[in-house]
């Protein structure tokens, strides 16, 4: 069943992007069909079923490890009462913003050393759409997750307020990865947009190491990282001056060869 139902999310989606892409395209294609497609296809199979469980395994490994850690030292994990007296959209307010601001800094390691190696297969993607956002090597799912929710967890926060609205995230984690040229207008510093991603996406230099938030350009913008000119889009993608294998298994395979891809 659950095959069943991603074949039709990926089929619903496939028809929306099309239309909306071929309306307010970013870069003009002449075809909706491209060399790299197929192996995207894959991964919207893989990284729900593979990837996100092994997320989800790993998640719980480090929280498991960090509850017996603060009660070995002689102290309590922090009570979630704080956080879930507040009213639901307090609730999931701050969750979106702490989790984003977190989400920032592990994103931002992910750009250096040897995590660079994981997160290049992110990156891959030369000719990026809405399918590019499936491809999340595993190692980097973990990871993310455990930076991200660790310390949630640590300081009482807790998932309830942001499990009901995950789909909603999962969807804009999509569009934001779209063949699309919006850039939210007036709402261009409050709210991540195609444009503001597709920046963090290029392998034009201007714009690398650059857009690391996935909700909140302004926290980019605190911290200096933000570019995303009103005269122009981005137009070439994938990685500057490093090659990844095209293949499903080429690109999981990647990151764990001697050679690896170059480091940061």
């Amino acid at each position: 069943m659950k095959m069943v139902a991603l074949a039709a999310s990926v089929l619903l989606l496939s028809v929306m992007f099309a239309l909306l892409e071929r309306i307010a395209a970013s870069v003009p294609r002449r075809s909706i069909f491209r060399r790299e497609r197929l192996t995207d296809f894959l991964w919207w199979f893989f990284t729900p079923t593979v990837t996100k469980v092994i997320g989800a395994i790993a998640l719980a490994i480090a929280v498991g490890a960090v509850t017996l850690a603060v009660r070995a030292i002689g102290r309590d994990v922090p009570s979630p009462a704080w956080f879930q007296s507040q009213h639901a959209i307090v609730q999931i307010v701050e969750l979106l913003f702490f989790a984003d601001l977190l989400a920032y800094f592990s994103h931002r390691l992910f750009h250096r050393g040897v995590l660079w190696r994981f997160h290049a297969v992110h990156h891959s993607s030369t000719e990026l759409d809405w399918l590019a956002a499936a491809r999340v090597h595993p190692v980097n799912e973990a990871l993310t997750r455990i930076f991200q929710i660790v310390p949630l967890y640590l300081l009482g926060f807790r998932g309830g307020a942001l499990a009901a609205i995950v789909p909603l995230l999962t969807f804009y984690a999509i569009l934001i990865h779209a063949n699309l040229r919006w850039d939210f207008g007036p709402l261009r510093y409050v709210v991540a947009s195609p444009v503001f991603h597709r920046w963090h996406h290029t392998s034009q230099e201007e714009g690398l190491d650059k857009n690391f938030a996935g909700l909140f350009p302004w926290i980019d913008i605190l911290f200096g990282t933000f570019y995303m000119p009103r005269d122009r889009q981005p137009e070439r993608f994938g990685l500057a001056g490093e090659v990844m294998p095209a293949t499903l298994l080429g690109q999981l395979a990647h990151p764990f060869r001697s050679s690896g891809v170059a480091l940061k």
